[in-house]
């Protein structure tokens, strides 16, 4: 999930909350309320710089957000450029002439206009030194999976620092990417035009990651974790790719995901999750406006690294589970997920045994190009 969908689950006002994000509860509200929603940001990376603007709608009906579109939006700098954003797609800006270059030390804003003349604009925010990413690299470990058992797993962790005593907070994010082949031959049926036996899953964690280091003398930071690997897994059978990026935040960006892990992760029932009035740093020209959202000023590094079962000495699956034959009784199994490997009948009740499908042919369910950020 994306720091976007994130904010939405857990940061609309209109929203109660349940523990996770994937099981929402929508209490009665006026379907008149409108509240505009803002994801964006700005890094030391050049650009373009993308902007999302959307629009609450009536979540009783629609679970979804409206695109704000032909919005008038403009990027500003201390040194008194600006650039306008153009919309690329329904709802999703982006600069385009780089006059403007986010430069660390250097205070960045934005101001909005819908095409009904409401008008917004971010509190400007200052860009803090960065933190680079020195390594990543796996432990071999054991994890806690039921009151009575423990595995074996490699846990994922990285290391980094800055030459900066301004540089006290951090939010990072990561996703992964490994090879897949289809352990199974099938000569007889296809199931897809143009069957493949290698794909490339991405999974991108939506955790809130963040780190409070302006109590440290030296602003090194040890043994933050991203992903975990179990043995029974087949990640690591070919190649295992870990990609991160790495944010230095200002005190205020750093606050306003401080509030939303808080909500996002609370504990106990429905009712004991207080609804969330996380604003960010939006404001509203129109006290009769609502707007919530944040405009990001941060630095960023990144690194990528590859792992494979020989970096390990722990013993990993050669066969995926997922892969491992299954009964289905009474009802036919879904044709789109399981290929029928025999059937039987026992006393009035049909048992099929089947297997997924992706085993045959990978591309059922992965994608069997490598993602954009596959080296």
């Amino acid at each position: 999930m994306s720091p976007f969908k994130l904010l939405f689950c857990c940061a609309l006002p209109l929203i109660l909350l349940n523990t996770s994000c994937t099981e929402k509860f929508y209490p009665e509200t006026d379907s008149d309320v409108s509240t505009l929603v803002v994801d964006g940001k700005i890094t030391n990376e050049s650009g373009p710089y993308e902007l999302r603007l959307f629009r609450t709608v009536d979540l009783i009906r629609v679970d979804s957000l409206k695109p704000e579109v032909n919005a008038e939006i403009i990027l500003k700098d201390g040194l008194g450029n600006s650039e306008f954003f153009q919309e690329v797609r329904p709802g999703i800006y982006q600069t385009e002439n780089n006059i403007i270059r986010g430069t660390v030390g250097q205070t960045y804003w934005i101001e909005i206009e819908t095409q009904t003349g409401k008008k917004y604009e971010s509190t400007p925010e200052k860009m803090p030194p960065p933190y680079d990413i020195e390594n990543i690299y796996g432990k071999e470990e054991e994890k806690i999976t039921s009151a009575t058992e423990k595995q074996k797993v490699v846990n994922f962790y990285f290391n980094a620092k800055s030459n900066s005593q301004d540089a006290n907070f951090i939010r990072w994010e990561y996703r992964e990417s490994y090879e897949w082949r289809s352990p199974e031959n099938l000569n007889t049926e296809k199931f897809t035009e143009n069957p493949s036996k290698i794909c490339f899953p991405v999974t991108n964690f939506p955790l809130v990651n963040i780190y409070d280091a302006s109590g440290l003398n030296s602003k090194i930071i040890s043994k933050q974790a991203t992903s975990t690997i179990y043995t029974n897994q087949v990640k690591l059978l070919y190649n295992y790719l870990i990609d991160m990026a790495l944010f230095s935040t200002t005190p205020e960006n750093y606050k306003f995901w401080e509030n939303i892990k808080s909500v996002n992760f609370s504990e106990g029932g429905l009712f004991s999750a207080m609804t969330a009035n996380i604003t960010g740093n939006m404001i509203a020209c129109d006290e009769n406006c609502q707007i919530i959202g944040y405009f990001e000023v941060s630095s960023v590094s990144r690194l990528q690294k590859f792992f494979t079962a020989n970096d390990f000495t722990l013993g990993f699956a050669k066969y995926p589970e997922e892969c491992e034959t299954m009964e289905i009784r009474e009802y036919p199994p879904d044709p789109a997920k399981f290929y029928i490997l025999s059937k039987k009948r026992v006393q009035e009740t049909n048992i099929y045994t089947v297997r997924r499908k992706e085993c045959y042919e990978c591309n059922v369910v992965h994608p069997v190009n490598k993602p954009s950020f596959w080296p």
